[in-house]
């Protein structure tokens, strides 16, 4: 991903929220708010290479270091919780800082590439350097097997404007931009490939809608598209090398703020 591009989204984002003319708005002042819902994470596109020669054994070659390294990781949906402290004014603008986590499953792993050749029907002893047998699983069969899990946490500044509609019931959009921590464990069989944690900038859009159930009290739905700024940077623990992995996620979540 190219950093600076990415991060080019944001002001523009800011800029729209705050060109739009003001109107009256629900009382001013300060806010919380909890919410929690479903994270619907994309597939990574892992990326790498090695750092030094994997050794020749009696039934492979040796992998030179340098060999890139390539595959596809898919995501089962998780869940995601925030919690958000801010101040809203009277002209619909909302700042707002927010604490943010998510977890989801590793669904499975494939089309693994070494050196631009897929190893996927290769017996799985090229990985772990044992001797190759006619009843050990291939490749694709050990990485299909996706176990393990990524999280990720993170610390937010939004800004948002809420539309006045007259009633109780009010959409918004926003737009954010904080630094978030990603923890990647990738046990596809039980076989240990990767298990540490990157962090990078990264930015959020947003779209939702609340409603005051009572005075200083409002529900409000949102959905969030969320993306690292720049892959994570995750050393390998079967292979000498490192691994680039994304992060993007769409998240749809409910909450409630209180306003005071």
């Amino acid at each position: 991903m190219k950093y600076r591009s990415k991060l080019s989204i944001i002001p523009v984002a800011l800029a729209a929220l705050i060109a739009v003319p003001a109107a009256a708005q629900s009382e001013p002042g300060p806010y919380v708010g909890v919410s929690g819902g479903v994270s619907l994470p994309g597939n990574s596109t892992n990326e790498g290479e090695l750092d030094s020669d994997v050794p020749a054994t009696n039934d492979f070659a040796a992998i030179p270091a340098g060999a890139e390294l390539q595959w596809v990781t898919d995501f089962d949906d998780g869940y995601t919780i925030a919690g958000q402290v801010g101040y809203a004014f009277e002209n619909g603008i909302r700042i707002e800082a927010e604490g943010v986590y998510s977890r989801y499953d590793v669904g499975s792993h494939r089309d693994l590439q070494i050196g631009g050749a897929n190893i996927g029907g290769v017996d799985s002893a090229i990985l772990t350097r044992t001797a190759a047998s006619p009843t050990n699983a291939t490749v694709g069969e050990v990485l299909a097997d996706g176990r393990g899990d990524v999280r990720t946490y993170g610390l937010f500044a939004n800004v948002y404007y809420d539309f006045e509609t007259g009633s109780n019931f009010r959409p918004y959009v926003g737009a954010g931009i904080g630094y978030q921590m990603i923890d990647v464990d990738y046990q596809p069989s039980g076989l240990a490939v990767a298990d540490d944690d990157d962090g990078a900038i990264t930015y959020q859009l947003m779209a939702g809608a609340s409603f005051e159930v009572s005075s200083g009290v409002e529900l409000f739905g949102q959905y969030t598209y969320r993306q690292m700024t720049d892959e994570a940077d995750i050393p390998l623990t079967l292979l000498p090398g490192s691994l680039e992995v994304e992060s993007q996620q769409s998240l749809v979540t409910a909450g409630v703020r209180i306003r005071f």
